[in-house]
């Protein structure tokens, strides 16, 4: 269960005992109105936060090698999951750096100015703070069967934490799953993938989509496969939510390419998109009558869905989404995409981030067919781009929403909510 601290925050910081620490140190223990304990090595740290709760862990990485320090973030996650994680890093390659930044909150160069350390650590206590709130936690724990996490995806992750992993390692553990590994070429040959070609080999479709993007749909065909949709909902169909959610997910991660973002950041903005919605699945089958009348209230007043969730319900289903995913230990940059995508100006940051993506994608392609019109799609934030200054890779983001297939069956036609 995630708590937020409010009276008592404390910090942990792990830095080593070396020249130019302490220094740095200092200067980040001045970020915060906080009680701060400093240890130097990780077998200090595990032993205190098995007897004392922090509301910030911040650690420098490269103490040990990557696999064993890897082995001691996820070691504090057991103790500690709703603390937050800060990892400090020298300089580490993209791979290494993209595998801490699924267990962190967030990832800093040892350079880092403790400005910027500290804006990054509010953006992320909103986030536990309102995933904290007991609406949302008694709202999501009052539906009969919350699905767990998927064992393939698991093991998928196990195997990408290896320096070995490839192509051949991530299939051979997909194709153990026959069923799953049919509907993951069904999927990447579908529609929601812009490909010149059929692919008929899995080894084939992980080298072209990638090991991780490919881990992600399976977590998605998963996820989906616990809410079948039955008599009782047709205001939707669901694999109408999960085929644009892939729409979606492929255009954010093109709207990345075109920006040069980092490895880290289009895997985010990939797996956030795919999950961007399926809080509404949660909804739909928690409480079929009385989510329609949410939906049929949003659509009558003109209003975003998430904005009448929250108004009746108490709850936005990006919320339901995200708190289900922080008790998956989903990375915390792709939880925060999925609470925040319908109003990224919320976030203080000027940077091109995983949210940036998602949300100019899900806005500039077409709303999920509904048979009552509501509007579930993002509304496009001139002010947000303009703030980040790239209101001017709007129509060159609009192309590339025009080579998808938004004739698809999960999106409404062929007007946009950008229109």
């Amino acid at each position: 269960m995630l708590t937020t601290h409010t009276e008592s925050d404390e910090a942990l910081f792990l830095g080593p005992n070396k020249a130019g620490a302490d220094t740095y140190l200092s200067e980040l223990k001045g970020v915060f109105d906080w009680s701060v304990t400093e240890v130097t090595d990780w077998s200090e740290l595990l032993s205190i936060v098995h007897k004392k709760s922090f509301t910030v862990i911040l650690f420098q990485l490269g103490q040990l090698p990557s696999d064993a320090e890897l082995e001691q973030v996820k070691a504090l996650i057991d103790v500690q999951p709703s603390a937050m994680r800060i990892g400090i890093h020298p300089s580490i390659s993209l791979a290494t750096r993209a595998i801490f930044s699924e267990c962190c909150h967030r990832l800093y160069p040892f350079d880092s100015s403790p400005d910027l350390i500290s804006r990054g650590i509010q953006e992320s206590t909103r986030a536990l703070r309102i995933l904290g709130q007991e609406k949302v936690r008694d709202l999501v724990g009052s539906v009969k069967i919350l699905p767990s996490i998927p064992d393939i995806y698991v093991e998928l992750n196990q195997a990408l934490s290896s320096p070995r992993c490839n192509a051949r390692m991530i299939a051979t553990i997909i194709e153990k799953d026959m069923a799953m590994a049919a509907k993951l070429l069904q999927l990447v040959n579908s529609a929601c993938f812009v490909l010149e070609r059929n692919i008929n080999n899995l080894q084939e479709a992980v080298s072209l989509l990638g090991v991780r993007e490919v881990r992600d749909l399976v977590l998605t065909s998963k996820v989906f496969e616990n809410y079948p949709q039955d008599s009782c909902w047709s205001s939707f169909a669901f694999e109408h939510i999960r085929d644009r959610s892939v729409l979606v997910a492929g255009l954010a991660r093109e709207i990345c390419r075109t920006v040069k973002a980092s490895p880290e950041v289009t895997d985010q903005a990939f797996l956030a998109a795919l999950l961007q919605d399926f809080g509404m699945l949660i909804f739909a089958t928690h409480d079929p009558m009385g989510y329609q009348k949410v939906m049929q209230e949003a659509s009558d007043l003109n209003q975003p869905l998430y904005a009448v969730e929250k108004m009746r319900m108490g709850v936005s289903h990006t919320e339901a989404g995200a708190y289900l995913l922080s008790l998956w230990n989903i990375s915390p940059a792709v939880i925060e995409t999925v609470l925040f995508h319908h109003f990224p100006a919320s976030s203080k940051s000027d940077d091109f981030t995983a949210l940036t993506a998602v949300h100019v994608a899900d806005a500039i392609l077409p709303n999920v067919t509904n048979v009552l019109g509501c509007q579930i799609s993002s509304q496009l934030s001139y002010h947000y781009l303009e703030r980040l200054g790239l209101q001017d890779k709007v129509n060159r983001w609009q192309e590339l929403a025009r080579r998808y297939k938004t004739s698809h069956p999960g999106c409404g036609g062929t007007k946009s909510s950008f229109a």
